[in-house]
């Protein structure tokens, strides 16, 4: 058994993955969305497990995002929880690459790192405590925790994560993750959801044809994304890793099997379904028909019209659409007239819930 879990995380990104035996299956949560997201969808999760089973296998923060990483802080802070990560993968200050003539410290007190030092779990300890990251030659890092499931790296680069060190204080600033400064206020992030105009209904082959232009943000640049692997079942959680970089992977994956495209069962799009996240090039570079959008379309209007046309022209015959909210931005893409004229379906959770979970026998 494999089961995914798209919690309810505001704008971001909170996904708790089970596997193995469906009665007492092991887990592996990767980020833990916004501030908000915490109290509202993850501790009461956590909260409803014996507590023998809040032991993880593993707990992925994939980059200092807020939307991101705001859970994460408020989960590790809070002994209320019981979670009890086995390991902790996250690239702090003290993974980015040294240059000889740094002088820039990490930021006193930040947060996470703080945190991660006084659990009991091991940092990056698949990775010898280093940084959590894809070589320049070589194999692609590959994996296999407890129980069978096998994750392959394929972001960040050195590349991309030597970029996040000149930002680095103003992003995990900007994320909250200073003590100095108060954290922003879930409120603040939901301005988008006011925002919205008259738009018409989309235009799939004019969205299609707009020029794509890739993400250059260095904190999504950084994010660590992985295909994940369980009797035989493949998901891409791409976390807000940039396009490029996620293709040049999936491409070396494809040359290290001599397979070719690599086959998924799901794909987890990244940035939230962002237009500069989601290339025609990435689409074409693997076989897929689930796809997936975690967010509520807060703050940024996510998904953008133009990465879902992309999914739906080029992401294989019958795209199956699938979203953890029904908001104003995601609710255009269930007209029966679209759906038929490009022969895709679109999933929502029911009426009055949020959040949404797909499983494989």
């Amino acid at each position: 058994m494999l089961r995914l879990q798209m919690l309810p995380a505001g704008h971001g990104d909170c996904l708790w993955l089970e596997y193995g035996d469906p009665g007492n299956p092991r887990r592996v949560l990767i980020d833990g969305g916004t501030k908000g997201t915490y109290k509202r969808a993850l501790l009461p999760k956590l909260q409803a497990l014996p507590e023998e089973q809040r032991r993880f296998e593993l707990f992925v923060v994939t980059h200092i995002d807020a939307d991101h990483i705001g859970g994460s802080v408020e989960l590790l802070a809070d002994p209320r929880a019981g979670f009890r990560p086995r390991e902790i993968w996250f690239n702090g200050f003290r993974h980015l690459p040294a240059e000889p003539t740094d002088t820039l410290g990490p930021v006193q007190g930040e947060l996470l790192t703080d945190l991660i030092l006084r659990s009991k779990a091991s940092w990056n300890g698949a990775f010898s405590k280093r940084a959590v990251v894809v070589p320049p030659s070589g194999s692609l890092p590959r994996i296999e925790l407890e129980g069978g499931l096998v994750l392959t790296l394929l972001s960040p680069t050195p590349e991309r994560l030597a970029s996040l060190k000149p930002q680095w204080e103003a992003e995990v600033r900007k994320a909250g993750l200073d003590p100095r400064q108060t954290r922003p206020e879930e409120s603040e992030m939901r301005e988008g959801l006011r925002l919205l105009g008259g738009e018409g209904p989309p235009d799939v082959d004019a969205l299609v044809r707009a020029p794509f232009a890739e993400d250059g943000a260095a904190p999504n640049g950084s994010s660590i994304a992985m295909l994940a692997e369980f009797e035989g079942r493949r998901l891409l959680l791409s976390a807000d890793a940039h396009p490029s970089v996620l293709k040049a992977g999936l491409d070396r994956l494809g040359t290290e099997g001599k397979t070719g495209k690599t086959a998924l069962d799901a794909c987890k799009l990244s940035h939230h379904g962002s237009k500069a996240n989601t290339s025609p090039a990435l689409l074409r570079s693997f076989d897929c028909t689930v796809y997936l959008f975690s967010t509520n379309g807060a703050y940024f209007k996510h998904p953008d019209r133009e990465a879902v046309a992309r999914v739906i022209k080029l992401g294989g015959a019958g795209p199956a659409l699938k979203f953890n909210y029904r908001t104003d931005y995601n609710a255009p893409w269930d007209s029966r007239t679209l759906r038929e004229k490009y022969d895709y379906s679109a999933t929502f959770p029911p009426a009055g819930e949020e959040g949404l979970t797909i499983e494989w026998e």
